[in-house]
């Protein structure tokens, strides 16, 4: 009776979940905004490819009303002598708390935050995000350019699927 209590309780507590692809932005940021920055995978081929996975967040200041604090951002940065090949991806515009974040498997990483919802207050956030297919793309690229100079820009688009729950 006792767990299925516990997972009527838990049940109720998850009022969201929602899923979506993120394509790359070009949007630039300043560092004087820069809050955090965190490395969630790096890692150097034997052909001498770095690859590194990084979540920053941007500090958009104080605000006297309910206006969102921080930006977040995955960071994906591939660097070989022959060529360099990135892309950044806006993951979220709408946390309130700073942002927590953890690689949950190859490709597969983890945020967390609080946020403001009109419908339902303050809430937590947590986003899965998928990076396999901008690995797959920096390897395409990579390919496409044999033994020439090759950077570039990953066209790919992550998957992001967020949940939330009440944070009262």
């Amino acid at each position: 009776m006792k767990t299925i209590g516990l997972f009527a309780v838990i049940m109720s507590a998850a009022m969201t979940v929602q899923a979506k692809q993120v394509a790359p932005t070009s949007s630039k940021i300043s560092p004087a905004t820069i809050d955090q920055a965190i490395r969630l995978a790096e890692a150097t081929s034997k052909e001498g490819v770095t690859k590194k996975i990084t979540i920053v967040t941007t500090d958009n200041g104080k605000s006297t009303d309910v206006s969102p604090r921080y930006t977040v951002y995955l960071g994906y940065n591939s660097m070989a002598e022959m060529g360099n090949i990135s892309a950044a991806y806006l993951i979220a515009e709408d946390a309130y708390s700073n942002v927590t974040a953890k690689r949950l498997a190859p490709g597969i990483y983890q945020v967390q935050y609080k946020a403001y919802r009109d419908e339902a207050g303050m809430v937590n956030v947590t986003k899965v995000i998928d990076a396999n297919e901008a690995f797959i793309n920096d390897n395409e690229i990579r390919k496409a350019c044999a033994d020439d100079f090759c950077d570039g820009t990953i066209k790919a688009a992550v998957d992001v699927q967020e949940s939330t729950t009440s944070a009262n």
